[in-house]
């Protein structure tokens, strides 16, 4: 198998608090807080070397945490080389509510980069390639202030034009899954609310849910895995588009559902199966059978749950969590992460 290599341009401390309920304007003790690394690409990685591919994490990380962050991936068995930054990681905060298990998540944007460290990072990213023969090139997550959204998509162009047999992956928000969507990518992993926003398409239904897809593949995508929470999600490949409908998951009385990189063990999956192939060639029924696949990791991701610190007698309402917003990203049994 082809190591498989990541990129997180925005790593993140993930602090995930337990509070009884969420009162704004109110002083709140926290039942637990958990911190763990995080940000997508690290959470590809993670998710690919627990399936038992090879793995290097590459990125960029703030001073503060970039040596802690790369032994943690090496306690893993991952590979990692972070260019340094100034400044401070930045941090994300879930709060989960006991009273309703309603989940609200605040994320640090991070400290701005300069294009020194992105130059560095980029020469490191195509030497990795080269040297360790990859046979795909995960781009992940946000992209930090100071870095033109149009990153991803320079270096996706660029890899296929060196490596013509390298897959490309992404799975980014907002102006850089503009860019990177024109940027013909292997395979791209929105979700609803993304994959809304780069079409100009409402997604209400499973019709419009197809559509979407087929809209993103007309730009040049390959492959589409289009993540829709607890409706599951729709796969598109070519002209052919597959709805994969998600499995009920049950949660022991007294537990708290968590959903978090959900979303990232789906590309995690992915990634393993192209690097599989070491290059051979992708037909419809077999990238189908990998989203298949992909929608079965994420479930089982979502099907480790999270003890609810002192939950309350009547505790068998805990079934899900559930966003602040109206989208059901974070509902069980999938996430649109």
């Amino acid at each position: 198998m082809q190591p498989i290599a990541t990129v997180t341009l925005n790593p993140a401390i993930d602090r995930t608090v337990w509070v009884e309920a969420l009162v704004p304007g109110t002083t709140i003790r926290t039942a637990d807080t958990r911190a763990t690394f995080g940000g997508k690409g690290i959470n590809v990685a993670r998710g690919a070397a627990r399936i038992g591919a090879p793995v290097i994490a590459l990125g960029l990380a703030g001073e503060d945490q970039a040596t802690p962050i790369e032994r943690y991936l090496d306690s893993l068995g991952v590979r990692s080389r972070f260019i340094r930054t100034p400044g401070e990681t930045r941090t994300n905060l879930k709060i989960i509510e006991q009273s309703s298990g309603r989940l609200t998540e605040i994320n640090g944007s991070g400290a701005e980069v300069g294009p020194d460290q992105v130059d560095a990072l980029e020469r490191e990213l195509f030497s990795v390639v080269d040297e360790e023969n990859a046979g795909a090139v995960v781009f992940a997550g946000s992209v930090p202030l100071g870095v033109d959204p149009s990153v991803y998509a320079r270096w996706t162009e660029t890899l296929r034009a060196r490596w013509p047999n390298l897959r490309v992956l992404a799975d980014t928000s907002d102006e850089a899954l503009e860019h990177v969507a024109r940027g013909n990518p292997f395979f791209l992993k929105p979700n609803r609310v993304e994959a809304a926003a780069l079409t100009g398409r409402l997604i209400e239904t499973d019709a419009d849910a197809s559509e979407a897809t087929r809209a993103i593949l007309d730009l040049g995508v390959r492959g589409v895995l289009v993540s829709l929470g607890s409706a599951g999600a729709v796969a598109g490949w070519g002209t052919g588009v597959e709805r994969l409908p998600a499995s009920s998951i049950e949660v022991p009385p007294g537990k708290l559902q968590t959903t978090v990189g959900a979303g990232d063990a789906m590309v995690a999956r992915i990634a393993v199966e192209l690097a599989k192939l070491d290059g051979s060639d992708v037909g419809e029924g077999t990238f189908f059978a990998m989203c298949r696949q992909a929608v079965a990791e994420a479930e089982a991701q979502i099907g480790g749950v999270a003890a609810s610190p002192e939950p309350p007698a009547d505790s068998s309402r805990y079934t899900q969590i559930v966003p602040a917003d109206s989208e059901p990203q974070g509902a069980v049994p999938m996430v649109e992460g």
